[in-house]
């Protein structure tokens, strides 16, 4: 799948006096886009680059290697497509008009936090919270 994206040039949302504003919801959607065609690029080699040996029948210290090996080959698929769908819920909220803004309190996620992590859908306060840091342990 290939995907089209427009790139900004010269645009910096850090700069824009208007949170959300049209340029930088055009901006945001671009990172976006260009995030999810890296991920489905990524998704596609995954796919191709684990291939099975049925032919051998691997010793038992064979057979633990390439166990490890297909988990971890597992679990970065599962990341990525775990990535996948929170991009494609940041599209989402974009086509609503609700990015930007954190799911859980409606505030404001911060240009410095999107800019970070395009797809975030939390404050700062609460995912902090959701990963259990408290105030304290920051000073």
């Amino acid at each position: 799948m290939n995907v089209i994206y427009r790139k900004v040039l010269g645009y910096n949302p850090l700069n824009d006096t208007v949170y959300m504003s049209p340029r930088m919801r055009r901006y945001f959607q671009d990172r976006l886009y260009n995030e999810l065609q890296k991920v489905l690029e990524e998704e596609h080699l995954l796919s191709l680059s684990f291939p099975e040996d049925a032919n051998r029948e691997p010793d038992f210290v064979d057979q633990s290697t390439m166990d490890g090996l297909r988990f971890n080959h597992h679990m970065y698929q599962e990341h990525e497509q775990n990535l996948r769908h929170e991009i494609e819920a940041a599209l989402q909220r974009l086509a609503d008009g609700s990015f930007g803004y954190c799911v859980a309190t409606g505030k404001p996620i911060g240009i410095q936090r999107l800019t970070a992590t395009p797809y975030a859908m939390y404050c700062f306060d609460v995912q902090a919270e959701k990963e259990g840091y408290r105030q304290s342990s920051w000073g």
